[in-house]
């Protein structure tokens, strides 16, 4: 139903949709942006919240406040991959919004019985006019990480020409900026090239109001030997090197077979099975590797160390989206990825993770970041723990973020208090990896003498030290994948729905042609007559059906 604090966009009569949940109350900051949308004059919205703030069901808001009003007619999301693209379709299902994921250019628009479709910026920069001449309805664009676009990428162009005629056009983002520092279309900037946003919450008052976790940072030094340009080098992260001598101490501490990776490996490990018994029992990990070969190779290292096989997940996998699901409603311990997890994945159980890739720049260190700090119901608040290398830029990334905290505990003292708790409540332990040097590559958490002489320390590193788990032989049997245990099961959506009608009507085809003879294109021309459907791609929903029923009645004459 509708929040009694919320003012309409729009009063004119528009699409009958249910009323909004009220097991789905907006956050505070969700209402407060949605008043200031509410009166905003122009056609573009930035929305700057910290990820893992709510971005998706305060979007999902507007387009529902619009729709039902009346001042668009359908609802186009674009992101940056398909799974996302997936996701969006699957949450706005839950507020009776039919949005069609993934759908390709060539297939025109929707068909007439959805919302709307949601499509990752790559397609919509393959095919801009087909968008541009979609948008003539009035239409509402959500933007969902538009730091993907720039004013000088072809991504940025092709946006503007499909959608520089929308209706309005929201962008969401927790973090609105590019690395290149290109501009973003549709996002105002100030004399000095800073993003200006429309509403912003960040993390200090997201961890404040409980909307977000806390995070902790553990970062890892080592001894690194590496040869270059036929020098042999050995530094740990404290030698201030060269930057290209920097980079290659930094893949050397990475490398998936030296001794960093597995120590850091087996603490990562052992404080996600502490983190478990101390309350949080299906809580699960993140591994962030550098490619793809890299992932494969670090789950078959974690495998034996963890005694259960990693999820492994690569963007360009067909079942990925589904396996992420999996993975998010079951209580399998690792995760392991490239890219595919790094932004807009929900995966709230996600405690404890580790920084396994070469790349610095802030928008992907946040990005990952945000993986770790979306709550679950939790009658007290979480920590969560990211595993990373002591190299100066990552610790300088980290920093930034362990000052935000420090300052939300300046709006919230009350907050001080809670945090010194969690602090304090894992069991102590000796800094890991003390006491041996490998060849290639060693690893010991900076334990807090060598903080204090750093001129970033970390926030929240005091007194986090376990026990380490005990080492399990990487000779052992490989660790087995334990089935995974669903703990809620999803009602189909309406996208999923017509997805399996298409299977099934590619069967039946199929199954018709052995029969009758015909090819399988006369006989889907044949069925789209009777059906009264150009293509099987803008069937609704209803002439799917028709069209399988009329297939079932071929094959049993």
């Amino acid at each position: 139903m509708n929040d009694p604090q919320v003012q309409p966009i729009a009063t004119s009569a528009g699409r009958d949709l249910p009323p909004w949940p009220g097991d789905r109350p907006l956050r505070a900051w969700q209402r407060e942006a949605l008043g200031q949308l509410a009166a905003h004059t122009g056609t573009s919205f930035l929305a700057s919240a910290t990820p893992a703030a709510g971005k998706t069901t305060f979007g999902l808001r507007v387009a529902w406040e619009m729709l039902s009003s009346g001042r668009v007619s359908r609802v186009v999301v674009v992101a940056p991959t398909t799974h996302i693209c997936r996701q969006w379709a699957a949450d706005a299902g839950r507020y009776g919004i039919d949005l069609e994921p993934n759908r390709p250019n060539a297939d025109g628009p929707e068909p007439n019985d959805f919302d709307g479709v949601t499509v990752t910026y790559q397609t919509v920069a393959a095919g801009p006019g087909v968008h541009a001449d979609a948008a003539r309805r009035p239409t509402l664009v959500i933007a969902d990480e538009p730091h993907h676009m720039g004013d000088q990428a072809s991504w940025g162009t092709s946006a503007r020409r499909a959608f520089g005629q929308a209706t309005f056009r929201l962008l969401l983002s927790g973090t609105p900026f590019r690395s290149d520092n290109d501009a973003i279309p549709w996002v105002d900037y100030d004399d000095d090239g800073i993003s200006s946003a429309d509403y912003t919450y960040g993390y200090p008052e997201a961890l404040v109001d409980r909307v977000c976790r806390p995070i902790t940072f553990l970062p890892y030094d080592g001894e690194m030997e590496w040869s270059s340009d036929g020098k042999v080098w050995n530094a740990d992260f404290d030698l201030v090197l060269p930057a290209a001598e920097a980079a290659r101490r930094l893949r050397t501490a990475l490398a998936s077979d030296g001794e960093w990776m597995g120590e850091v490996l087996r603490d990562a490990d052992a404080r996600l099975g502490e983190v478990r018994a101390a309350g949080h029992p299906d809580a699960g990990g993140l591994v962030v590797a550098s490619d793809q070969d890299h992932a494969r190779a670090i789950a078959r290292r974690l495998g034996p160390i963890s005694g259960e096989e990693p999820e492994i997940v690569m963007s360009d996998e067909p079942d990925a989206s589904a396996r992420i699901a999996q993975f998010s409603d079951s209580d399998q311990r690792w995760l392991v990825s490239v890219l595919m997890v790094s932004e807009g994945v929900d995966i709230p159980r996600l405690r404890v993770g580790v920084y396994a890739t070469a790349a610095r720049t802030e928008l992907f260190f946040r990005q990952v970041v945000g993986r770790f700090i979306r709550t679950t119901p939790s009658p007290r608040r979480q920590m969560s723990y990211l595993l990373l290398p002591a190299d100066s830029r990552l610790k300088q990334l980290a920093f930034e973020i362990e000052r935000e905290r420090r300052h939300a505990i300046e709006v919230g003292p009350e907050l001080e208090e809670e945090l010194e708790e969690l602090e304090h409540e894992l069991p102590e332990r000796s800094p890991a990896g003390e006491g041996f040097t490998a060849l290639s590559s060693s690893a010991a958490e900076l334990d807090d003498a060598i903080l204090a002489q750093t001129t970033m320390q970390l926030f929240a590193t005091d007194d986090l030290d376990e026990t380490p788990a005990a080492e399990k032989s990487l000779r052992s049997a490989p660790a087995k994948k334990q089935p995974l245990k669903t703990l809620k099961d999803r009602p189909d959506s309406a996208f999923a729905i017509r997805e399996r009608l298409r299977e099934e009507r590619k069967e039946l085809v199929a199954d018709v042609s052995r029969k009758t003879g015909e090819s399988h294109q006369q006989v889907n021309g044949r069925i789209n007559r009777e059906v009264g459907v150009k293509s099987v791609s803008k069937a609704t929903r209803e002439q799917l059906e028709r069209a399988n029923a009329l297939l079932l009645r071929d094959l049993k004459i």
